[in-house]
């Protein structure tokens, strides 16, 4: 909590101008939302990286530009009965409720908290009547805000314990907000953007971030997870798919987190332990639950074992999409255990399904590698579901494998594509490799999703993203049980 103080209600409305909110992600100019709690007369106000009829107005303040939120809302100032309020401003969220005359807990009016170590006399009646004034959702949380405490009661009831304090910190509702890191081109965000705001997003691929900066918002930050992993903000959920190489066959059994290749799980670990999300979830490749006998999944659960994680391995042609493409999902919770459940499997998709209607004008349809003559002639021999062993023995490439040269198959779905320039992953019925739309539909992609920067990095960036709608079913299980924890407490 950054500021906590007592205002007057006006029938114009709610007007907030502190100066703190400076030191938030309320910024001048952005848009934001409010959420009516009528039972509990309570209004939480939240930025939104979305477009809403509410804007961030501006106001200078000593040589600076300061936030100001206006709201005119009669339903907003209606829920109040008392004419005195109290407010909240937090790094991603302001609270007003109704100012409770009972004594005031943690900080004076207007006072900002700092970091301090001292001891609080608070009766155990004050502390249960006043759940609702924890905020224990963000970075400077109330443990945070004033370092280890030591609490007895003021009358001559038993002493109050910290796990009394802990339990009344967790009362607190959480935001639907979301932290991004290995963001890529965003398809992971854009799977949470319907009921969560992404607060933050960091990659170090400069195409990508450009990418998702064009699709998504200027939140992008292009910058390498080493120099950033300790300075990741706190949101509730924390996401993201680092890259892991260290897993092939040769590498199941070594040196798992030591291994160089798979130092950046190391640096989703480190971001996890630095920014404290209530929620985490790490994608990655089927091999990360497997490898070594479970034995490099069981090191990120001591790593982590603040947090109750589940994992599993998905397949995207069970949501619909055209394409074998299993991923791994593993999820961390420290508001109670999330079971991630296979959906009941929908009628399997074909790729002729996912290429209809693709025309020459929709973007990224003519993003194709262009094949030199020999590369077409030996095309020309395969037939649909077949591979590079449909070449005759004089024409085809060395060193191949039977995942090179696959011509897809228009009644089934698409083999998993890595990279379909790598790999020559060839159309149905023509003698070409496939667009980079082609490959986003066989990703569930929407055709306004728009991939930028040179062809490579176009290829590159859609086959490193994640089956959009496998990820918009995790962000449905996972806003359920944040819904579900929060209603415990109301």
């Amino acid at each position: 909590m950054i500021k906590k103080r007592i205002m007057k209600k006006s029938q114009r409305g709610i007007y907030i101008q502190d100066k703190e909110l400076i030191d938030t992600l309320f910024n001048a100019g952005k848009n934001f939302k409010y959420l009516i709690d009528i039972e509990n007369h309570k209004l939480v106000i939240v930025p939104s990286n979305t477009k809403t009829n509410n804007t961030i107005s501006r106001r200078k303040y000593k040589g600076t530009i300061k936030p100001v939120i206006d709201i005119r809302s009669k339903e907003a100032i209606n829920i109040f009965k008392s004419n005195y309020l109290e407010l909240k401003i937090d790094k991603n969220k302001i609270t007003i409720e109704e100012y409770a005359k009972e004594k005031q807990l943690y900080c004076s009016k207007g006072e900002t908290v700092k970091k301090t170590n001292r001891i609080i006399q608070l009766s155990k009646k004050t502390i249960l009547d006043n759940l609702n004034l924890v905020v224990g959702n963000e970075q400077l949380s109330f443990l945070d805000s004033i370092g280890s405490i030591n609490i007895t009661a003021s009358t001559n009831s038993s002493n109050i314990n910290t796990t009394m304090l802990n339990s009344a910190l967790s009362s607190s509702t959480l935001p639907l907000t979301v932290c991004s890191i290995f963001s890529g081109v965003g398809l992971m965000d854009k799977s949470f953007l319907n009921d969560f705001d992404i607060i933050f997003a960091l990659d170090n691929d400069r195409a990508a971030c450009e990418t998702y900066e064009k699709n998504l918002g200027s939140h992008i930050i292009h910058e390498d997870i080493s120099k950033a992993s300790n300075n990741i903000p706190h949101a509730t959920v924390l996401i993201g798919g680092s890259p892991c190489q260290g897993l092939s066959n040769s590498n199941r059994v070594s040196n798992y987190l030591d291994n160089p290749k798979n130092l950046l799980v190391r640096e989703y670990i480190k971001s996890v332990k630095s920014s404290q999300p209530y929620i985490f979830v790490l994608e990655n490749v089927p091999q990360i639950i497997s490898a070594g006998k479970g034995k490099f999944l069981e090191k990120i659960k001591n790593e982590l074992s603040d947090y109750e994680i589940t994992s599993t391995v998905l397949n995207a042609v069970h949501f619909g999409v055209a394409q074998e493409r299993r991923r791994a999902v593993i999820i961390g919770s420290k508001i109670g255990k999330i079971n991630i459940f296979n959906p009941i499997k929908r009628f399997t998709n074909t790729v002729k399904n996912a290429f209809k209607g693709l025309t020459n004008k929709i973007a990224n349809q003519l993003d194709y590698s262009k094949s030199k003559d020999i590369v077409k002639r030996r095309m020309s021999y395969i037939p649909m579901g077949g591979n590079v062993f449909d070449i005759p023995d004089q024409l085809r490439p060395r060193s191949t494998h039977s995942n090179s040269y696959v011509r897809l198959d228009l009644n089934r779905p698409s083999v998993t594509i890595v990279n379909p320039r790598k790999s020559v992953i060839l159309h149905p019925t023509e003698n070409r490799i496939i667009s980079v739309r082609e490959c986003a539909r066989l990703q569930g992609i929407d055709d306004d999703f728009i991939f930028y920067g040179n062809l490579a990095e176009k290829q590159q960036q859609v086959c490193n993203s994640i089956p959009l709608p496998m990820f918009r079913y995790i962000a449905k299980i996972i806003k359920k049980h944040i819904n579900q924890y929060n209603a415990a407490f109301r």
